[in-house]
């Protein structure tokens, strides 16, 4: 699945759009399910952006064509840009990743490249048939339509399996601080802690009583630890977090290698690295 996400990711530059399907079954879809679609859609295409870039000009995704084609309603969703400090094609990335992501939930249960683990519930929540929506396939199309996707039930399971914990341990993860708010299903904060490197996101929680040190340290790199959540393939998909601490934004205060090679030179007592090797292993 990898090599579908880098081919689709090479076409970007002439990608220009989403295109969504919602498949209607014997009754016609709910005007609520039409809409929540197209909402939990652009959500997610707003969550890649944010993991994407964190920093810069967000797209304002507008209604470029609505058509009934049989039993499909076929809709077209398109990035426009308030100003011109990105281009269209820079903020159209969000509609190649969530193709995609959704290409490789249907075949394995990991959470895709530039989806948090937030975005993978609503990705099983589409897939989900109900009020009148029997399915939703996407594809990104520029003048041509290109591979559709259908979000299927192989979709739906594979997203819960990969948000599902499998392992719980106590642990440390870093990154930069992001979206801080108040949660609504148990007391304290919600946030995300985003790593630039593996350019990944994960949920978080964290109790009232750190709140004021969480506004200090938004949009900066910090080291938080706690309860870490990891599903089966070992990502972490979440952090129950009871300390956090402020990290340097760049290199400053990080050894570098001329200090970190060579720290211990008699580490082998004198032996060379074959007979040690050889001593290891017993013979």
């Amino acid at each position: 699945m990898a090599s579908v996400g880098a081919r689709q990711y090479r076409c970007v530059m002439t990608t220009t759009g989403l295109e969504v399907r919602l498949h209607e079954g014997r009754e016609r879809a709910e005007v609520t399910r039409f809409t929540k679609t197209l909402d939990e859609i652009v959500r997610s295409l707003r969550e890649i952006d944010r993991v994407y870039l964190m920093r810069g000009t967000r797209a304002t995704w507008v209604l470029a064509d609505l058509r009934h084609d049989h039993d499909e309603m076929v809709v077209r969703l398109e990035a426009r840009a308030s100003t011109s400090a990105r281009t269209a094609e820079d903020m159209l990335v969000p509609v190649m990743a969530f193709v995609a992501g959704a290409a490789s939930l249907n075949e394995v249960a990991v959470i895709p490249r530039l989806f948090s683990p937030t975005t993978v519930e609503r990705l099983a929540s589409l897939a989900e048939a109900k009020q009148g929506v029997q399915s939703v396939s996407v594809a990104a199309y520029n003048g041509q339509v290109g591979p559709r996707v259908a979000l299927s039930d192989s979709v739906r399971e594979h997203a819960r399996e990969a948000v599902r914990p499998f392992e719980i341990s106590y642990g440390s993860i870093s990154g930069v601080l992001d979206l801080v708010g108040t949660s609504h299903r148990q007391r304290g904060m919600r946030l995300s802690i985003y790593d630039p490197a593996g350019r990944q996101a994960v949920d978080g929680f964290v109790a009232e009583r750190l709140a004021e040190e969480l506004r200090l340290m938004w949009r900066h790199r910090v080291l938080a630890g706690g309860k870490i959540k990891r599903n089966r393939r070992g990502q972490v998909i979440r952090i129950e977090v009871d300390r956090i601490e402020r990290l340097p934004d760049d290199d400053r205060g990080r050894p570098d290698t001329d200090q970190v090679l060579g720290m211990a030179p008699d580490w082998l007592n004198g032996q060379s690295v074959d007979q040690y090797l050889r001593e290891v292993r017993g013979g």
